[in-house]
């Protein structure tokens, strides 16, 4: 495939799993919004606006490191890889519709659990294909393992 269209496909990916995500979460409802300001939080839960900042690179990495895999030479260690990476970006779309639109803390902990397996099992594979696009996953990684213990914390509080 060509570049333009490989960027296309990477960031419509992402970009696109979270906009759905936003779609299907009534995260703006003020309801919900009300719900989760109530909730007891950890004294490290960072503050609201800083989420967005914080997404906003993940998500561009993440894209950036699909274009890589997909700009890649086709293998079977490719694959694997993309498929972990596409697994990865479309399970990032599970957390808010399970917390925001069904209130299941305990399911969203289970779901911050399987990504934080698949973010390190794509992370893994991308290594033997592309070892750039490998690391920049690992923000996500690390962001996902402090987030998993954030929503533990809630999960556990509330």
């Amino acid at each position: 495939m060509g570049r333009l269209v490989d960027a296309v496909i990477a960031a419509g990916t992402v970009f696109g799993v979270q906009y759905a995500a936003r779609e299907i979460s009534p995260a703006d409802d003020r309801a919900t919004r009300r719900w989760y300001e109530h909730l007891n939080k950890p004294h490290f839960n960072p503050p609201g606006p800083a989420y967005a900042v914080i997404w906003t690179a993940l998500d561009g990495l993440l894209a950036w490191s699909g274009y890589r895999l997909l700009r890649a030479e086709p293998s079977c260690a490719r694959t694997t890889a993309l498929t972990l990476w596409a697994l990865f970006v479309a399970g990032v779309a599970g957390f808010p519709f399970f917390v925001f639109r069904k209130r299941q803390l305990g399911t969203g902990l289970a779901i911050c659990i399987s990504l934080v397996m698949t973010s390190g099992a794509s992370i893994r594979t991308a290594h033997k294909v592309d070892c750039k696009a490998a690391a920049m996953q690992v923000p996500f990684f690390v962001w996902l393992i402090f987030a998993t213990c954030i929503h533990e914390q809630i999960w556990r509080r509330n």
